[in-house]
């Protein structure tokens, strides 16, 4: 039987991630909420951190804001941190043990089906379904669904199999994993790793040769363009280098997060006027000097900045914010396109 063959195969060549060292539901929650829509070879120093300094439900549920998403800062996606946390605090007030039905564990905040699946199976080796986009991929091309992979009807059908699979697997725990590990390692994107895979021979993919196209991917929205220009004001106050930075609050992006002052660049108008922009917003009292451009890719936008180091004793206003050294900077949740300015900046 196919289940058999890849549970065989995923307990010979299962990957020794930090995560799977026991089934501790925190830790297997905090590594499933940091995949999300991030490599498995990031992870893992961020995980690894993350839990040096959290190791316990309890100590995730009284911690500081501002200190887990610096933690998270690099990852991306920060409302995942913050709604970890918030997780922490509802499942502390139930006396700090995971529900182990998934109507119960779907009300902690920032679990969904997926990582409701992903707990309850790989903590508790219960009969839940999970489906990512590594078991998606594998379903796709193993049943041969020739629809786009984020249809309500292709969603509908991979839950459904999921669910029968799990429900006839000697050990939950390890059926999942071995899915996704499929996924990841195998029935990669592109051009996958057909001769190594355990269930190759009931494949319809691989007995029709459809393995380049399927799975149908879903429609890309396209990217849209952004251009800023960054403020980067600096003093020298006895003898030690300052920076004027202000936090994110309730913002689209980085929100909590601590950047520099930008304003928006039309996109109509040259980068070589930038520094007219600048002098239009912040005056023509300073002395621009160009830094190097950052860009960064977040949500379907493109954004590009261009940083300009602002020399200065007195911040005009009214911009919020506060002079901060270089070591508390480090200290700081960034966004991601503040790290890249900051690397950048003299005496850091």
């Amino acid at each position: 039987m196919d289940m058999d063959s890849l549970n065989l195969w995923y307990q010979k060549i299962a990957r020794p991630l930090p995560w799977r060292e026991n089934h501790d539901p925190y830790r297997i929650w905090v590594s499933e909420i940091m995949l999300q829509q991030t490599q498995v070879e990031t992870v893992i120093s961020y995980y690894l951190r993350f839990l040096k300094r959290f190791p316990t439900l309890k100590s995730l549920a009284e911690s500081d804001e501002q200190e887990v998403l610096t933690l998270w800062s690099g990852l991306g996606y920060y409302r995942r941190a913050k709604n970890l946390r918030k997780g922490a605090q509802y499942l502390l007030s139930l006396r700090g043990e995971f529900p182990r039905t998934r109507d119960e564990i779907l009300r902690v905040p920032g679990i969904g089906p997926y990582t409701a699946g992903a707990i309850l199976s790989i903590a508790f080796d219960l009969p839940e379904a999970l489906v990512d986009g590594n078991v998606q991929r594998v379903f796709a091309r193993y049943f041969g669904f020739q629809e786009s992979v984020q249809s309500s009807k292709a969603q509908k059908f991979f839950w459904s199999k999921a669910q029968t699979w799990v429900n006839t697997a000697t050990s939950p725990r390890i059926h999942n994993q071995a899915l996704m590990e499929l996924g990841s390692l195998i029935c990669k994107k592109g051009t996958p790793l057909c001769h190594q895979c355990p269930i190759k021979p009931s494949c319809v993919a691989f007995k029709k040769n459809l393995q380049q196209k399927l799975p149908i991917p879903k429609n890309r929205k396209p990217s849209q363009e952004i251009h800023w220009l960054a403020a980067v004001f600096h003093k020298t106050l006895r003898g030690k280098d300052l920076y004027w930075l202000k936090q994110n609050i309730g913002t689209q992006w980085w929100d909590g997060l601590w950047e520099f002052p930008r304003v928006d660049k039309p996109l109509k108008q040259k980068w070589n006027d930038s520094v007219k922009f600048l002098e239009k917003t912040y005056g023509k009292d300073f002395h621009y000097i160009p830094l190097n451009h950052a860009q960064h890719s977040v949500t379907h936008h493109k954004i590009r900045v261009a940083p300009y180091l602002i020399h200065t004793s007195k911040i005009p206003s009214p911009i919020d914010g506060k002079w901060l050294t270089p070591d508390q900077i480090s200290q700081l949740p960034l966004s991601a396109l503040a790290k890249k300015i900051f690397r950048q900046l003299p005496m850091c």
